[in-house]
């Protein structure tokens, strides 16, 4: 039994991923943490464990939630935005974490290993923020931590006020200003812990990359998950606190979470068993078209959700007293908010260059199969 109780919450809105049966099992392996969903989904097919808590809330609901917080017009259009409310989610749903003497927020897409042993008792002594990232970060419950965020750094040419006043997701969750603000918190005087305990493998390879290595599957095994790595001619595993599988499709047959172990290869669930050589080869070796059409695809899709957010604007817009439609249009082209935020975006908020140079590499590869 842990001595400090952590809640992990996770907002949903539209449709989960396929395999979430395998996220609640991986879940329920972890019963010293308690998850909290607050989502309009039925559950009522799902298999849920004793520590995962599932809160009706409808989207509406959940904004309500906020407004008391942030006295100015914030923007909260489509449930992806939610992602820059992140750090304030101690503070939106302080009512559901009274007890808890740590709070975080979580992503769906995630397989649990052995939460205990990496977020041990020892490391929540010491340290009041644990992890940096959007997918998982845990915060100290206190009243200072979960106020952390809703501060102006005199050295920076925006605040949360700018971004949470902005359509576009920021990436508040897990970028540089969230560092330097939570800085600033004395209470605890703790600091913050920032090991890459976990895995991240995104879907724009189909083998499992992940940083700069490529792993050929991973073992999920009565609660604990490894990766199964190949060095000359030696086989290990790498145990994980979790496997992030960033929006890949994959595979997964219903009945399936019964299992108390199994593999999750490129873009599959199969069954627990030894790979072979000839799998092992399979797993690790590049696809050209399958890089491909997933940027198509994603072309595709970014068309789409454009269209929808232009058009859901047209309507928030019309649905609006003069007073406000004249507000927002003051906001849109206000040229000093805009460039402040540009210049910041330029500065800050820049993307991890592997991973842009991965992209930049997909696209040559797109223009090659297009016959361009």
């Amino acid at each position: 039994m842990k001595r400090h109780s952590v809640a992990l919450i996770l907002p949903y809105y539209g449709t989960l991923p396929n395999y979430f049966p395998l996220r609640l099992k991986s879940a329920g392996y972890n019963p010293d943490f308690t998850f909290m969903i607050f989502t309009d989904i039925d559950f009522s097919g799902y298999n849920v464990p004793e520590n995962v808590k599932v809160i009706h809330m409808t989207f509406d609901s959940l904004k309500k939630l906020i407004a008391p917080h942030l006295d100015f017009d914030f923007v909260l259009n489509e449930p992806y935005k939610l992602c820059d409310y992140k750090p304030m989610y101690g503070l939106i749903f302080q009512d559901w974490l009274k007890g808890y003497d740590f709070w975080g927020h979580v992503d769906a897409d995630l397989i649990w290993g052995d939460m205990g042993k990496f977020i041990s008792d020892e490391l929540l002594d010491r340290y009041d923020r644990i992890y940096r990232w959007g997918h998982c970060t845990l915060y100290r419950n206190t009243e200072e931590i979960r106020r952390f965020v809703l501060h102006k750094l005199p050295d920076w040419n925006i605040s949360y006020r700018d971004i949470y006043r902005c359509n576009k997701y920021i990436g508040l969750d897990e970028q540089g200003i969230t560092l330097k603000l939570f800085g600033t918190c004395t209470d605890g005087g703790g600091g913050g812990y920032y090991a890459v305990d976990f895995t991240t493998v995104g879907n724009e390879e189909k083998q499992f990359v992940c940083s700069g290595r490529t792993i050929p599957a991973f073992r999920w095994d009565k609660g604990k998950v490894y990766g199964l790595a190949i060095e000359g001619n030696r086989d290990y595993n790498i145990e994980y606190l979790y496997v992030h599988l960033i929006r890949r499709a994959m595979k997964f047959e219903p009945g399936f979470e019964e299992r108390d172990s199994f593999l999750i290869v490129p873009n599959e669930f199969v069954p627990d068993h030894e790979l072979t050589t000839e799998e092992i080869q399979a797993f690790m070796t590049p696809s050209i078209e399958y890089e491909c059409e997933c940027m198509m695809r994603g072309q595709k899709d970014a068309g789409k959700s454009r269209l929808m957010r232009f058009l859901q604007r047209i309507k928030n817009f019309l649905g609006k007293n003069w007073t406000e439609k004249l507000m927002v249009f003051k906001r849109k082209y206000n040229r000093i908010f805009r460039s402040k935020l540009d210049f910041q975006m330029s500065t800050e908020f820049i993307g991890d260059m592997n991973v842009q140079a991965r992209r930049s590499r997909v696209r040559a590869n797109l223009n090659t199969y297009n016959g361009g």
